[in-house]
């Protein structure tokens, strides 16, 4: 018996800072149902997060790089600047090099694309060759923590200010199914019956601005997961990258939100599978009356 065809799967990974630790969590929830990834598109966190996994294909290693990640470890990434932001950003660029082992576009095993945004156009501008590691610094550069970064005679920002959730870029990548993991689906925790104070309006007006940008780019997804809790509010903090048991948490709470839409998601692939059936039987039969003729 001939076996159905397997739709192409993407994976569009939001950005949202330490929240990214919840993609893992979403691929390891794909890996437990045997659902295959065949693109993988990232901003900022995303972005790092993706590359990972396109190179290496291997949740646990990332996992356990996240576990072994110590303050110490953590402030040797920081090389103050008052120009652009608050970080350069080098050291951080050599830690990525390391984390993916010098690894290139060219050597990913998932297809992959990182997200940026031109800071003079605000447009977006998608990597899927060149240098991966400047790449990811460039998707990871958010003011005014990072400075933006030249390269390929462009200054580049955060992918996440022009498409936090890349669902269109992993769709041209050739997916038939995409999957967009959006970690800003709610700007605030909590009611807020008085006026916050002053302190709070900054970050409490970029969780609004983060939220509504987040939802148009995830318009045209087919799968779309949300990470429950806290971790859907405005950008938690380096803490969770030097605590293992806060990032077991975010890690949980993607694996969960991925489980919440696995019903789905099989549904949708059995529908391709057979609408792709019925087409190609179809074309079958035309090849085949074309030949006798």
């Amino acid at each position: 018996m001939k076996r159905q065809k397997y739709p192409k799967i993407g994976l569009a990974l939001g950005s949202g800072a330490a929240k990214g630790l919840a993609h893992i969590g979403v691929i390891k929830a794909l890996e437990k149902h045997q659902i295959p990834i065949d693109f993988i598109a990232g901003s900022s966190m995303g972005a790092l997060m993706g590359a990972h996994y396109a190179v290496f294909k291997d949740t646990n290693r990332l996992e356990n790089m996240i576990f072994d990640f110590n303050r110490r470890e953590g402030f040797k990434l920081f090389d103050p600047t008052l120009t652009g932001g608050l970080i350069k950003g080098k050291k951080f660029e050599r830690f990525i090099t390391q984390m993916l082992e010098a690894a290139k576009f060219e050597d990913v095993q998932i297809p992959f694309a990182a997200v940026a945004t031109d800071f003079h156009t605000a447009e977006s501008v998608i990597f899927t060759k060149g240098n991966l590691p400047k790449a990811i610094r460039a998707s990871t550069s958010v003011p005014p923590f990072f400075q933006p970064i030249f390269y390929q005679d462009t200054l580049l920002a955060d992918g996440g200010l022009s498409n936090p959730v890349p669902v269109d870029t992993v769709r041209e990548m050739g997916a038939e199914i995409v999957i967009a993991v959006n970690l800003d689906t709610v700007y605030a925790g909590e009611i807020i019956p008085t006026p916050p104070a002053l302190a709070r309006i900054p970050m409490h007006s970029v969780n609004i601005l983060r939220h509504n940008i987040s939802l148009q780019s995830v318009k045209t997804a087919d799968i779309i997961c949300s990470p429950h809790g806290e971790y859907q509010i405005g950008l938690i903090g380096w803490e969770y990258f030097f605590n293992t048991e806060k990032a077991q948490s975010v890690i949980k709470a993607g694996e969960e939100a991925m489980e919440e839409q696995i019903e789905k998601l099989q549904e949708l692939i059995a529908e391709k599978q057979k609408k792709s059936s019925g087409v190609e039987r179809i074309l079958s039969i035309f090849k085949k009356f074309i030949r006798q003729t």
